[in-house]
C-alpha cells in the first residue's frame, strides 16, 4: 500500500485555454463545412451557366438597316416626297439574314406600301404606327412565303421626312 501513496492523486484539469482552442477549431470547421456544402448546392453546374449566358444571347434584339427609301406621295398635299430610314429588330440571326437574301422583294413591297399612302395619313402618330404595323406584316409575309418562317419582331422609323 505504501506504493499506492506515491500516486499522484492530484490531477488537475485540462486548462481553459485548450478547451477554447478546440472549440475554436471545431467551430471553423463547422462554418467551412457549411459554406463548402452551400457553394456544392447551390453553386450549379458550368453547363447551367452556359445555357443561360446562351438563352441569353438568343434574347438579345439585333437591328437591321435598310437602305434610306425616298417616294412620292400619292396624293398631291403640302408635302410632295417622303423619306424614311428603316430598321428591322429580331432576336435571331438567321431572320435577319433571310431578310438580306430577300431584300429585293422586301424593299419593293415597302416602297409600293409607302408610295400609296397620303400625307395626311402618315402626318399623324396613328397613321405612322399603322404604316410600321402594315411594314412589320408585309416583311414577315414575305419571309414566310421564302422561307417558311417569320421572324421580325419590330419595325423601327429612324428617320422620316415629309416635304
Amino acid at each position: 500500500m505504501a506504493e499506492n501513496e506515491d500516486l499522484d492523486l492530484d490531477v488537475k484539469p485540462a486548462s481553459n485555454k485548450k478547451l477554447i482552442i478546440i472549440m475554436a477549431v471545431v467551430g471553423v470547421l463547422l462554418i467551412a463545412g457549411s459554406v463548402g456544402l452551400t457553394v456544392w448546392l447551390v453553386g450549379g453546374s458550368d453547363k447551367a451557366e452556359e445555357e443561360h449566358v446562351a438563352q441569353e444571347e438568343v434574347a438579345k434584339a439585333q437591328y437591321l438597316a435598310l437602305d434610306t427609301m425616298v417616294v412620292n406621295f400619292a396624293q398631291k398635299g403640302p408635302a410632295k416626297y417622303l423619306q424614311v430610314d428603316i430598321q428591322l429588330m429580331a432576336h435571331k440571326d438567321e431572320a435577319l439574314t433571310s431578310v438580306e437574301e430577300h431584300m429585293p422583294v422586301i424593299r419593293n413591297d415597302i416602297l409600293v406600301m409607302l408610295g400609296s399612302q397620303s400625307y395626311e395619313t402618315v402626318s399623324t402618330r396613328e397613321g405612322k404606327e399603322k404604316l410600321r404595323q402594315e411594314i412589320l406584316s408585309a416583311v414577315n409575309r414575305i419571309l414566310k412565303e421564302q422561307t417558311g418562317k417569320e421572324g421580325i419582331q419590330s419595325v423601327y422609323f429612324t428617320n422620316f421626312v415629309m416635304q
